[in-house]
Parts: structure tokens; C-alpha cells; sequence
């Protein structure tokens, strides 16, 4: 495949910054160095519109947690859109996906909610599924003070395996509590260790690797059997049908090609809506890079349109 310039030139400039690195002594070293490779994405991210307004919040979680909510308001936005942000479920927060949310916020002209569900180690399985639900829940009860009417969810990487289980758990809830569409950017579907797709091996090391994936599954499910429940692993979900039409966006270039596809194509199979769009020369996380792929900004555009109701 042909990759990008831009995304090859954001992958050299990474490796440039990693060379000669030492290796983490430890733990605790190895999960620092994780969640300090994520943050250091945000470097390569446009500087966020000065026309969209911030407002923190939170929502109860279950456990007697607050879960901290961060709110993009673009001019005249109404409807919402919920957000869980990609990191492995070790990394990411509200900070590293601030700018491009807001970016993103001003494309579509929603106002954005994004969740600060809890990190592992720290809280395991199934804890961030738990936290994106609660989130999800307060935000359709009107809390907030928001209208639910029309309301999406969605999410990047690991945050778009999120948004897909926690559209399948409001499904079971009933009706009232269904997005009506949900976008789902370059997911992990599947967190099984006998994986072994393609695109995993002709990626190697772009974003991230075999090695690097099945260290943030080790810290986040730990338990393997868990791993093969369609929670975890959306892909093995019996039966799809009945969720929200779908924005599913693939990367060519990226280890999660394959899985995220193939849960596309289970999608179309329950006859879920879907908009495909695989990006030729993509890397993974490129919606955080706006600020050094223009690409990015198609990506954005083409969310937008799906927003509005132009699908197919």
C-alpha cells in the first residue's frame, strides 16, 4: 500500500522521538511510557476553534463515582453527541482529545459530551463499560438540561468498541434510550487472543503493535473468558439488529483495519444503516492529527454529512 505523506511524515517524526529511548524497568514505567505515547499525539492537532465554548460537569456513576463530562458548544448547537475517546482503555482523557472534539464540534454543529470514563489498570473490566453507560444514561434523562431528541453516540479506537457496546446495552433498555445514529472511528471490535487478522501483521508498529495491543488488553480485561463475550468483543455479538444507522470509518493503514471492517459487514448483515468509508493511506488516531493531515478534515466533513442525515 501507498501511505499518506503526511501520515508517513506524523509515523517518522513518532519513531524519531521513541529512538534511543530506554525500555521501562518496570510496571509502573511501562504503563507511564503508554499513557505519555498517547498524550503525545494532542502535539499533532490543529489549535481548536475559538468559536466553541467548554463547560465541565459530571454524572453519577454507579459506584459512587463521578464521572467527569466535558461539553463542546459550537453557535447554535442543539443536538448531541456522546463521546468516548480512544487510549487502549490504559490512556486518553478529556485534555488529549480536546482540540480535534471541538474542531469537531464546529463541523457538525453538535454539542459534544465527552466522558472521562475510568483508566486501567486501575478499574478493570468491566468498569469503563460501566462508566460509559452511566454517562450515556444521565445524558438521556435530560440532566443536563439537553435535549435527547436525535442524540448520537460515538467514538475512536478503543472509545468506538465503547460506544458500540453501550448502544447495544441501551437496545436491550428499550427504545426511549437509543441514539439514532452512532460513529464508530477506526474500533477495536475484537479483543480475542487468537485474533489474527491481516491487517494486524501488514501494520505492525504504525500507531501501535500486536505487542502493544495485547498489553492494553492484559490491563483492561484481564480475564481471557471475558474476552470472548460480545461486551467485550463486540464483533461476537449474536445478533446486531435494531441498533442505531452507523458511520463505521477504516484506515488502510491500520492494525484495526480488519476488525473494524468485519464489524461492519456484521452490521450490514443484521440490516443496520451503514456508511462505510475506508481511508487509503490512513494511519490509525488521524482525527487527533488535523493539525498535520488535511485528510482530517475530510473525515470530519464526511461525519458531518452523515449527521445530517446524508448516508449511504
Amino acid at each position: 500500500m501507498r501511505i499518506d505523506p503526511e501520515a508517513e511524515a506524523v509515523l517518522r517524526e513518532i519513531e524519531r522521538a521513541a529512538k534511543g529511548r530506554p525500555d521501562p524497568r518496570n510496571s509502573a514505567e511501562k504503563l507511564a511510557q503508554a499513557r505519555s505515547d498517547t498524550a503525545s499525539l494532542a502535539r499533532f492537532s490543529a489549535p481548536p476553534p475559538a468559536s466553541v465554548r467548554i463547560e465541565e460537569t459530571e454524572a453519577p456513576g454507579r459506584s459512587g463515582q463521578a464521572i467527569p463530562l466535558r461539553l463542546y458548544r459550537p453557535a447554535n448547537g442543539e443536538k448531541l453527541l456522546l463521546w468516548f475517546h480512544g487510549g487502549g482503555a490504559i490512556a486518553g482523557s478529556l485534555d488529549t482529545h480536546e482540540a480535534p472534539l471541538m474542531a469537531l464540534a464546529e463541523r457538525t454543529g453538535r454539542v459534544i459530551v465527552s466522558v472521562g470514563y475510568r483508566l486501567a489498570p486501575e478499574t478493570r473490566y468491566p468498569g469503563q463499560h460501566e462508566d460509559c453507560l452511566d454517562a450515556a444514561r444521565f445524558l438521556v434523562s435530560g440532566a443536563l438540561g439537553l435535549p435527547a431528541a436525535g442524540w448520537a453516540i460515538g467514538g475512536d479506537s478503543i472509545g468506538g468498541l465503547y460506544a458500540a457496546s453501550t448502544a447495544r446495552a441501551l437496545r436491550r433498555e428499550g427504545a426511549s434510550l437509543l441514539p439514532e445514529a452512532q460513529v464508530l472511528l477506526y474500533p477495536n471490535t475484537d479483543l480475542r487472543d487468537t485474533r489474527a487478522w491481516p491487517s494486524l501483521r501488514e501494520n505492525e508498529g504504525r500507531i501501535m503493535t500486536r505487542d502493544s495491543l495485547r498489553y492494553e488488553a492484559d490491563q483492561s480485561v484481564p480475564r481471557h473468558a471475558d474476552r470472548l463475550t460480545p461486551v467485550a468483543s463486540p464483533l461476537l455479538a449474536d445478533d446486531l439488529a435494531g441498533l442505531p444507522c452507523s458511520f463505521l470509518a477504516a484506515c488502510e493503514a491500520d492494525p484495526l483495519r480488519d476488525e473494524g471492517e468485519a464489524f461492519g459487514r456484521r452490521l450490514d448483515a443484521c440490516g443496520v444503516p451503514l456508511t462505510h468509508r475506508r481511508y487509503d493511506g490512513m494511519i490509525h488516531a488521524f482525527l487527533q492529527m488535523n493539525g498535520r493531515i488535511k485528510r482530517a478534515d475530510r473525515l470530519m466533513d464526511d461525519i458531518a454529512a452523515f449527521l445530517r442525515g446524508e448516508r449511504g
